[in-house]
């Protein structure tokens, strides 16, 4: 029983802060996400040429 209000305390508390948002705020985290999401790919990308680099270089000698 009291996990499940518990539960629903945490719920209740994540909708009331979402209502509570307004536009502008909503655009700043989808522009952190946005940003998070670019730098990842971005890291991602540079060690996948880092790796095929390293690769090249050792086919080359």
């Amino acid at each position: 029983m009291e996990k499940s209000t518990v539960a629903t305390a945490y719920w209740a508390s994540l909708i009331t802060t979402v209502n509570g948002l307004s536009i502008n705020e909503w655009v700043a985290i989808g522009g952190l996400l946005i940003g998070a999401a670019t730098f990842l790919t971005n890291l991602w990308f540079k060690r996948e040429h880092l790796k095929i680099a390293r690769q090249q270089q050792q086919v080359g000698e």
